[in-house]
């Protein structure tokens, strides 16, 4: 598994072989999903994101736990609601040296302290969302591993449990600097999902880098260096909803388009960019 104490290493990957139908919940998959989910998270300094978090608390409900615990993660999987037991729960085992997944429930407590007191349900079809974001980084791996054997891409397309032939399809254009893709529609929704998500959090990350900026002196390097920070998420942030933009409009028939602006508005919360949290402070 990827466990680690380590705040700042990358944690050690589980080998998998990704088979050509793999079950929705590989756990071996998930545990590289969740590693690149951490890694991203350190090199961010910041809490791992909705859809890591969501895998960790399903990973640890396949490891056993107490019913209540379980519980309380099913919960969070299904809606994104962090009860009070839950973060309590999550906040004891994080400082128990016997609990064998520590380090899990620590990362997990992370998040829900970065949350602050919006720890309601993150959207209607969270888990949804979440388990279509789940067969896109799988069809990824599938991908990837088939790269690595030098077997390419399949000579043929073959359907999906939907029946939908599965179409993707890139071409990059050195000359203009631009990559076409060409994605069957069920696909690209698959990949708006994960855009959308990835925009997201990148936005939020932005607010609390500009939050944690303004705590910091004047004319400081920590000041001017989160302000660097914020500047190049929002760059990425706003590629991202121009992609998302453009899809929007493709389907809608829209014939003009104009880019967002990030909200501004603060959402309450007790994690600090470049400060890791204490699991020993009361939740």
């Amino acid at each position: 598994m990827y466990e680690t104490d380590n705040a700042t290493g990358p944690p050690a990957r589980a080998s998998h072989r990704l088979p050509e139908r793999a079950p929705l919940r590989d756990l071996s998959l998930y545990e590289d999903l969740i590693a690149d989910g951490v890694v991203a998270a350190n090199s961010r300094g910041g809490a791992i994101d909705h859809v890591t978090a969501r895998r960790m608390a399903l990973w640890l409900v396949a490891q056993q736990q107490p019913p209540d615990f379980a519980r309380g993660l099913i919960r969070f999987a299904q809606s994104g609601t962090v009860t009070r037991a839950l973060k309590l729960q999550l906040a004891n085992y994080a400082r128990s040296p016997s609990y064998q997944h520590r380090s899990t429930a620590a990362r997990l407590r992370e998040y829900t302290v970065a949350r602050g007191t919006d720890l309601g349900p993150v959207g209607t079809d969270f888990g949804a969302i979440c388990d279509q974001i789940d067969q896109a980084d799988a069809m990824l791996a599938g991908l990837r591993e088939r790269t690595r054997e030098g077997r390419g891409t399949p000579e043929a397309a073959r359907p999906d449990a939907s029946g939908q032939e599965l179409i993707a399809l890139a071409r990059r254009d050195p000359g203009s600097r631009t990559v076409t893709l060409v994605l069957d529609s069920a696909t690209a929704d698959i990949a708006m999902f994960a855009i959308t998500a990835h925009a997201d959090e990148r936005e939020a990350h932005v607010r609390e880098v500009e939050r944690y900026g303004r705590t910091l002196p004047e004319d400081s390097y920590g000041r001017s260096n989160r302000q660097a920070i914020a500047a190049h998420e929002t760059r990425v942030a706003a590629r991202l909803r121009a992609v998302e933009q453009a899809y929007r409009t493709a389907i809608d028939h829209d014939t003009t388009y104009r880019p967002p602006e990030l909200a501004r508005t603060d959402r309450s919360s007790e994690y600090q960019p470049g400060r890791q949290t204490d699991p020993e402070a009361e939740p």
